[in-house]
């Protein structure tokens, strides 16, 4: 019972802590699969997209919450929407099943943002939550102000 008890707890605590990933397209890992975000490489860069891809149909819905756009040299916040799609029956050229989450109308430019929020995955009768953090844009030619992470400048 103590095991069990302290492996939950290890657990939750490792869902808990976010990477942060700096991508224009980005894939991070999850639990049974991987959560993918990019952004079209268009001129107005005006959505963003969130993808779950998996090997498994044991999640059967994902979740976006809490979902905030931080532009790293204005700091202007943007809170999107929270969203949730069903595990589609799509299937991609790697042998993923795919769900798909759009946001459009956002006007990104060639700003660089921080995104920060969190995935549910909804399964047959449990879910796992799990909060992520990434950049947008870290190729732009300017380092935002105060940042702690390496821009790939000289």
């Amino acid at each position: 019972m103590l095991k069990c008890t302290a492996l939950g707890l290890l657990v939750s605590v490792s869902l808990l802590f976010a990477p942060v990933i700096i991508a224009d397209t980005t894939a991070i890992q999850v639990y049974k699969g991987e959560l993918r975000i990019s952004v079209p490489q268009q001129q107005a860069r005006d959505s963003l997209l969130v993808q779950y891809r998996s090997k498994t149909r044991e999640v059967v819905r994902i979740g976006i919450n809490r979902l905030v756009l931080t532009n790293t040299t204005t700091n202007k916040l943007t809170r999107l929407q929270d969203q949730a799609a069903s595990l589609s029956n799509r299937i991609d050229h790697e042998g993923y099943w795919i769900t798909s989450i759009l946001y459009d109308d956002l006007n990104l430019g060639n700003d660089n943002y921080r995104m920060e929020g969190r995935l549910t995955l909804y399964l047959l009768g449990s879910q796992r939550t799990r909060n992520f953090s990434m950049y947008l844009n870290p190729e732009s030619s300017k380092k935002p102000p105060h940042s702690t992470i390496d821009w790939g400048e000289n």
